[in-house]
């Protein structure tokens, strides 16, 4: 099993505004729900609570700092980062893949397990974004895959599907 982030950034690292997504891409909605099905997602409460409910055919765990937070039907509550790696990543030697898909904190923490990263780059700067994806070194990181699609009918922006692998 491989500890993986996937996440949807702008040119300037901004995931998101006000809880939600910068834009609404269907074809990132999808390469998201083919990569995430059948795997372990982790995400903070706020990314939950901008999703609204757990999600289908997925182990969906949520963390959370508070002690009396609890679980949606469909989900299991965390304090830790730590302790979800070790649980999930280290005590089972499984091939059921863990992604971490949000928010901006849960990122940051999980760099130091990561071994890739899924990457989808939306061509365009969103000044009113207020959370941003963690800087990474490429010194760290190798990209195996990198894909273009132009803007059509069904998206408003270009957009690039990227995948780092740890070096």
């Amino acid at each position: 099993m491989s500890v993986n982030i996937i996440a949807a950034i702008d040119l300037n690292n901004g995931l998101g505004y006000k809880n939600d997504l910068l834009c609404k891409l269907p074809n990132d909605m999808k390469h998201f729900r083919s990569l995430t099905e059948n795997s372990i997602v982790v995400m903070g409460r706020k990314t939950y609570d901008s999703i609204g409910k757990a999600l289908p055919n997925r182990l969906n765990i949520i963390l959370t700092r508070n002690k009396q937070y609890t679980a949606p039907i469909g989900a299991f509550v965390y304090q830790s980062l730590n302790e979800v790696i070790e649980k999930y990543h280290v005590q089972n030697n499984n091939d059921t893949e863990l992604y971490i898909i949000g928010g901006s904190e849960i990122y940051h923490q999980a760099l130091q397990f990561a071994d890739q990263i899924y990457l989808t780059i939306i061509e365009n700067k969103f000044p009113q974004a207020d959370v941003y994806f963690p800087e990474f070194s490429l010194n760290e990181w190798k990209m195996i895959s990198h894909k273009r699609y132009l803007a059509d009918n069904n998206h408003q922006y270009n957009y690039n599907f990227l995948i780092y692998s740890r070096r």
